[in-house]
């Protein structure tokens, strides 16, 4: 998976979860993205140290990722 397709799947599913539950939406565009990154944060924070894979693209891919949803 691309990094754009990632961060557009994280924001997809941060959408889902925030505004699932209200009849009118207040969960703006900003606070998903805010979501996501918190999320990509801890990955590249936490998950990276701890990866079977190299963690320098690991930590690349991640950082991709947290550029797309900052484009989104």
């Amino acid at each position: 998976m691309t990094a754009k397709e990632k961060s557009n799947e994280l924001y997809s599913k941060y959408d889902d979860l925030l505004n699932k539950d209200f009849m009118n939406p207040i969960v703006f565009d900003n606070q998903i993205k805010q979501c996501a990154l918190i999320t990509i944060n801890l990955i590249i924070e936490v998950a990276c140290d701890y990866s079977d894979y190299d963690e320098t693209v690991t930590k690349e891919y991640w950082e991709k990722v947290k550029i797309e949803i900052e484009n989104l």
